[in-house]
């Protein structure tokens, strides 16, 4: 009885401290933090352009239509984390030599590559699973956005324009896709005009990025991103100048072709947005990323909110007082 008493007896201070559930516990919180950062929830953004075809309904959307594009945007979500994975997945080696890529969860070994498929296998069938089961055509959107994906990893992103036009896709499928949950006709000329907008404002922020790696990386460009090989910033810039007059003409068109008179309001937001934009990607400190550009410049994300207040505003003009 004694004997087993004293094996009882309480532990010091420093062997508690030592204990291997405290360990286990800051290694669970470590792993989590990874598996979100591999998710890449900050780039969920991306997919706000479901929520788009909201502010062209020209007229206040109804509590059914706004769950319509929140659960289209959901399962974009999931389906676009899947895609983030299989990127990841596919290009693990090419990351671990790069000098940022390199601390991504698979690249740096936090993830491994079995926890990674499994993830990337659950999210997808989550995703499309779920948009069938709420719309169809949806689903078929989803699928052939990830369909789009793997061609991408495998062998389209080695070839320059290419691409930038497949990540273009990419856009406007989600656009498709809050058209569609929206029960809103594509072929609609107001329509198709804005998707021309946001196909050359897309076109516009992808070869900025891709001129931008292009002048950070140097010779050793071609290394980290095979579609730059034989590309030159001076063909870039003028490709991105010919896109910026393309994306500024495409939304005037669409201004004019809605016949609101109100809407031309919102071309100096534009103007500015776009302008800036071009700036700060080619002669700031907050190259590189779109996502980060939108998430720290101020500027711009005045912009994009009186853009959309703009329109909202337009939209309850149109409901109550036309």
């Amino acid at each position: 009885m004694i004997s087993t008493v004293t094996s009882t007896k309480l532990q010091p201070d420093s062997a508690i401290a030592d204990s291997p559930y405290d360990l286990t516990s800051s290694e669970n919180v470590s792993f989590f933090r990874m598996i979100l950062k591999l998710i890449r929830m900050k780039q969920w953004i991306k997919n706000g352009f479901v929520f788009v075809p909201l502010l062209f309904l020209f007229a206040m959307p109804s509590v059914g239509q706004v769950l319509s594009c929140v659960l289209g945007a959901f399962f974009f979500c999931l389906v676009s984390s899947a895609v983030y994975i299989m990127n990841d997945i596919v290009d693990v080696s090419k990351d671990r030599a790069h000098p940022v890529k390199r601390n991504r969860p698979i690249a740096s070994g936090a993830v491994s590559l079995g926890v990674a498929r499994v993830l990337c296998s659950l999210l997808l069938v989550a995703g499309v699973a779920g948009a069938a089961f709420f719309n169809p055509y949806l689903a078929l959107i989803i699928l052939g956005y990830f369909v789009m994906n793997i061609a991408y990893s495998l062998f389209l992103k080695k070839i320059m324009f290419v691409d930038v036009f497949t990540i273009s896709m990419g856009f406007i499928l989600r656009l498709c896709a809050g058209f569609k949950v929206l029960k809103k006709p594509i072929s609609d000329p107001c329509t198709m005009w804005f998707i021309f907008f946001a196909a050359f404002l897309t076109l516009f922020i992808g070869v900025g990025k891709r001129c931008n790696e292009l002048k950070i990386m140097g010779n050793n460009s071609a290394e980290f991103r095979e579609s730059l090989k034989g590309c030159s910033t001076n063909q870039l810039d003028q490709l991105i100048v010919m896109l910026m007059a393309c994306t500024i003409m495409s939304y005037a068109i669409f201004v004019y072709t809605t016949q609101i008179k109100y809407l031309v309001l919102t071309m100096p937001l534009l103007l500015l947005g776009v302008f800036r934009y071009h700036y700060l990607n080619n002669g700031s400190e907050l190259t590189g990323s779109p996502e980060m550009i939108i998430y720290k410049d101020r500027p711009i994300r005045c912009c994009l909110v009186f853009w959309t207040l703009m329109l909202i505003a337009i939209c309850f003009a149109q409901t109550y007082f036309v």
